[in-house]
């Protein structure tokens, strides 16, 4: 009888010690370069706005730049007619030639500065490269308000078909109308295939835009392209096409 219970405590001691342990806990392991995932979270400041969503401009505009032609930049077809004028003034440095004053507005609800327009009318206009180059003209920028000879207008496409008239201006393009220039907003804001869309080609542009219609009022009329490969003479209607030859918005680069 103590034989059997010896022998019966044997087996389970030998059973015991062959049954498989559990394994210990292996903590996880991910590949360096394998992908993973999280919730998401809050979109960083800064962040540029998912599809859908409507970017909302910030800060004030440069003194010196005016919206350019940008994805969402649009103008309307038609204005109230009413004006907000600058309140600037760009006197020239010339010291020679016949002195015009010119005052600025700007039609309501465009979103433009008048003063910033100002002084980029007045910047272009006594540019040495521009019509006092004649040694015939030089303009000021003055104030609403005080005497103006000339007087600029950047509005709408229908008020400038309205100041044009009975001029044909389409909603397209720009005008000297007795002393009023009106500049097309179409034009000032989105600018022309012929010049491009980027910072400085939009700039080079306005001042074309700019030297053009002023060479209205002092009297030049429509020229053609003098030659392909030719810088274009601002009394070109660049604004139309180039006709061969290349963009430039200076009357002094091909003499008038």
């Amino acid at each position: 009888m103590l034989l059997c219970v010896v022998v019966g405590l044997l087996l389970l001691v030998v059973g015991a010690s062959t049954l498989t342990r559990p394994a210990a806990p292996v903590a996880a392991q991910v590949r360096p370069d394998a992908p993973t995932t999280s919730a998401p979270g809050p979109a960083p400041p800064g962040a540029a706005p998912s599809a859908g969503a409507s970017p909302t401009a910030t800060g004030d505009p440069s003194p010196d730049v005016v919206e350019g032609r940008l994805d969402g930049v649009f103008v309307a077809d038609r204005g109230p007619a009413s004006y907000a004028g600058a309140d600037v003034s760009v006197p020239t440095s010339a010291d020679s030639g016949r002195l015009y004053r010119v005052d600025v507005r700007v039609e309501d609800g465009l979103g433009l500065d008048p003063d910033v327009v100002a002084r980029a009318i007045g910047r272009t206009l006594d540019d040495p490269r521009s019509w006092r180059s004649t040694g015939r003209a030089r303009f000021s920028v003055v104030p609403l308000g005080q005497r103006a000879d000339l007087h600029a207008y950047v509005v709408t496409p229908g008020t400038t078909d309205r100041l044009c008239a009975p001029l044909l201006t389409r909603g397209e393009v720009s005008c000297r109308a007795g002393d009023k220039v009106v500049l097309n907003a179409k034009r000032w804001v989105l600018g022309a295939d012929a010049y491009g869309a980027d910072v400085d080609e939009m700039a080079a542009y306005r001042e074309y835009l700019v030297n053009h219609e002023f060479g209205h009022a002092l009297g030049r009329s429509h020229v053609g392209c003098p030659a392909r490969g030719r810088p274009a003479p601002v009394m070109l209607q660049q604004t139309k096409g180039l006709q061969g030859c290349t963009a430039n918005p200076w009357p002094s680069v091909t003499k008038g």
